[in-house]
């Protein structure tokens, strides 16, 4: 019995000493470094921390400064949208993410990703895209030892902006960026102004080729809404744009003033040519191929149509109008007319209304048609009376007396050409000042 007892105590020795050597054991090499105060303080804060949890008590106010500065503009405007890129500027204090500095090694600020800690959800209420600030890349925050928290993420935004292009291309545009919490009411998460600043910081802004920035504003405003009792604060960024155009005057403006000329140089071609033609219908072919650019490069707007389109949308018509009128002046100059010039109208045209109308030229060439066909039919009935061929007789006078009626029409012609060159030009000075305005 006292043998069994032994061999049990030595049995159980050598086992007792087997397993103290299997925990002995060492496996793999022992670590060269040792924990850093870094390493220990993280460990610490973000053993049993909650990203999801806002890092205050219920009843207590989170509050969260907004600020940012623009990178870059770039406007869409076939889809009415503004992308900005920005940095944005955050803050807030967590009172989870709070430790003494002396007890490692005086560290004062840690580096945390942004997807280890509790963010305020901000959106962007009038965005694009129906997601939240959406940054380049995982932007480190830095924790400060008393909790507070500055976190700098590089962000695009994309926006939904009204535009107005009335004016374009001389117009200028005014879009707004609102942020606010989506579900946090201001008795739970308040944005306020970083260090108060109602002007944004433009100092890193990169020029557009196309838009300059005018003015930067930040407005702190609280909205209560149908839906809950709370009030919402949010942070509205309003940006006003104004198109860079000088480019513009030389695409659409010069030749808008080159259409106008062809068009009021038209009427200052012989009555009876038919170039004028030919000019009136080149010029409404410009304008139709300005029309076509005009729907490639604006948005199809049921409202606030650009004046400059319906400045040629309107010298369409005009073109038209005027070419309908060449080709009556054309068929009254080269039409044998069976009668003469009413005398109403021939009257006026040859005292002062034709010397207002500069049409000294073709005054003078009827006075002169006029005495030579006299003449010519004094020599006719003498030649009549001697060679008693009165058949022919009768021929050359209708002839002779043909040419100064046809050259009162030609002169009624060059009238109408006159009156229409001035009828137009007020024409064109109305329409000019309308569509500036």
């Amino acid at each position: 019995m006292m043998a069994m007892k032994i061999l049990l105590a030595v049995a159980l020795l050598c086992f007792t000493h087997i397993i103290a050597g299997f925990t002995t054991t060492k496996i793999g090499p022992r670590p060269l470094w040792r924990a850093t105060f870094t390493d220990e303080l993280r460990q610490n804060l973000l053993l049993n921390y909650d990203k999801f949890a806002r890092p205050a008590q219920h009843f207590n106010v989170t509050t969260v400064q907004f600020g940012v500065a623009i990178r870059h503009i770039d406007f869409n405007e076939l889809k009415s949208t503004l992308t900005v890129h920005a940095w944005m500027k955050l803050s807030w204090n967590d009172d989870k993410l709070k430790w003494n500095a002396s007890d490692y090694g005086n560290l004062e600020v840690l580096h945390l990703a942004d997807h280890e800690i509790w963010q305020p959800d901000l959106f962007v209420y009038n965005g694009a895209p129906s997601t939240a600030i959406n940054h380049y890349g995982n932007a480190h925050a830095l924790v400060y030892s008393n909790g507070h928290i500055l976190l700098v993420p590089p962000v695009q935004i994309v926006v939904l902006c009204e535009m107005n292009l009335r004016y374009w291309p001389f117009d200028t545009q005014t879009c707004n960026l609102i942020f606010g919490s989506w579900t946090y009411n201001g008795l739970q998460v308040d944005l306020e102004l970083y260090e108060n600043k109602t002007v944004l910081d433009n100092e890193m802004l990169i020029n557009n080729s196309e838009w300059k920035l005018l003015r930067s504003e930040l407005q702190r405003n609280v909205k209560k809404y149908e839906c809950c009792t709370e009030l919402y604060p949010d942070v509205t960024v309003t940006l006003e744009l104004a198109r860079i155009s000088p480019s513009y005057q030389a695409i659409i403006i010069t030749p808008a003033f080159a259409i106008i000329f062809l068009i009021l140089m038209s009427f200052w071609l012989p009555p009876n040519a038919g170039e004028k033609i030919i000019l009136q219908s080149c010029t409404a072919i410009i304008i139709t191929m300005f029309l076509l650019y005009f729907t490639q490069k604006l948005p199809a707007m049921g409202t606030h149509t650009p004046l400059v389109v319906l400045f040629f949308s309107t010298s369409l018509y005009v073109v038209c109008f005027s070419l309908m009128g060449s080709i009556a002046v054309i068929w009254i100059s080269r039409t044998r007319h069976s009668y003469g010039l009413p005398w109403a109208l021939k009257q006026p045209l040859i005292g002062c209304l034709g010397k207002w109308l500069f049409l000294g030229n073709y005054i003078s060439q009827s006075k002169l048609n006029h005495r030579v066909t006299s003449e010519e039919m004094r020599d006719n009935q003498a030649a009549d009376a001697e060679e008693n061929n009165t058949n022919d007789d009768h021929q050359m006078i209708g002839s002779g007396s043909q040419a100064p009626m046809q050259q009162d029409w030609v002169m009624f012609a060059a009238a109408i050409d006159r009156l229409s060159f001035i009828g137009y030009s007020f024409l064109f000075a109305i329409l000019a000042i309308t569509y500036s305005l």
